[in-house]
């Protein structure tokens, strides 16, 4: 992989632990051509976040579309797919939410949002997330953007419900190596197979088969992110037959072949990717955990 450029910066910050059910990381992501040319990126398959856009502007191509600037408090729903960005200029702040964290603040099927990027400020599906950006879009410093989004975000906690418990248990056992058929999923969770269709696509946004592929995929470039001195049949996750296996799975989620990823520069989330591993321990947040809410040494807590 060609040597990353210093144009982008990413901080991350672990919400305090009635929120790490629901949120992955709060993060603020610098970026700035060095030159005013555009830097350019592939934004990973994951699951949702909303990011605030508070400088600067970025543009994005999701499936189906043509590249577009990206609403400055835009919600993008579960993904399965690569989607190119491209900045000048831009200070963004940010917050994942896991499956658990749609399901609890967001409320809608992930299926109807999967794939898509959705402007808050115009959908009332997203209206809350509006009114956390209307909240710190004038603010100065990152300890005030955090604060009031940990204010609001607690204010608009609900009891645990049943379904919360399922969802924890199905987002674990999808991302568990020895879950490696949807037959393996639906004996973890005890339901058929159209039970677990129809509340994989509810919950998660997409069908358990294509999910269990993503997760083996996710793990297997997460392995390469973080021993980039490995070829990628050493990094190639247990579950693939072989190294034409995960090389289908790389052209289905990313749009390119390995070997054309890994000759491109990743300025934004190559060093994202690398921060977030001193800070968390793994490099996406696809491949975060339920049980892996505590951070590093080298990670900020709210």
């Amino acid at each position: 992989m060609p040597s990353l450029e210093p144009v982008s910066s990413t901080r991350f910050v672990l919400p305090p632990p009635p929120l790490r059910r629901y949120l992955t990381t709060y993060y603020f992501c610098d970026i700035e051509s060095p030159d005013g040319s555009e830097i350019s990126d592939l934004l990973l398959p994951q699951w949702a976040s909303i990011r605030f856009i508070y400088l600067g502007s970025v543009k994005m191509t999701v499936p189906d579309q043509e590249e577009q600037q990206s609403p400055l408090a835009g919600m993008t729903g579960p993904t399965s797919l690569a989607a190119p960005i491209s900045t000048r200029f831009a200070k963004i702040f940010a917050f994942g939410l896991s499956p658990l964290g749609w399901y609890k603040f967001v409320g809608q099927p992930a299926s109807r949002w999967a794939n898509r990027v959705i402007d808050t400020e115009s959908d009332p599906n997203f209206e809350f997330f509006a009114r956390i950006w209307n909240a710190i879009r004038k603010l100065e410093t990152h300890a005030e953007m955090i604060d009031i989004c940990n204010q609001m975000l607690l204010a608009a906690l609900t009891p645990v419900d049943a379904e919360e418990q399922l969802i924890e248990a199905a987002h674990l056992a999808l991302t568990d190596p020895d879950t490696d058929s949807v037959g393996a999923l639906c004996d973890r969770l005890d339901m058929d197979m159209k039970q677990i269709s129809r509340f994989s696509n509810r919950v998660f946004g997409f069908l358990p088969k294509l999910l269990l592929r993503r997760q083996r995929f996710v793990r297997t470039l997460g392995q390469a992110m973080v021993n980039p001195d490995q070829s990628w049949s050493d990094c190639v996750d247990l579950n693939y037959y072989d190294q034409a296996h995960f090389n289908r799975d790389f052209k289905r989620f990313m749009g390119l072949t390995p070997r054309q990823y890994m000759a491109q520069p990743h300025p934004i989330f190559g060093i994202g990717a690398t921060e977030r591993t001193k800070a968390l321990g793994r490099p996406l947040q696809a491949m975060d955990r339920p049980e892996n809410s505590d951070p590093t040494e080298n990670c900020d807590v709210a």
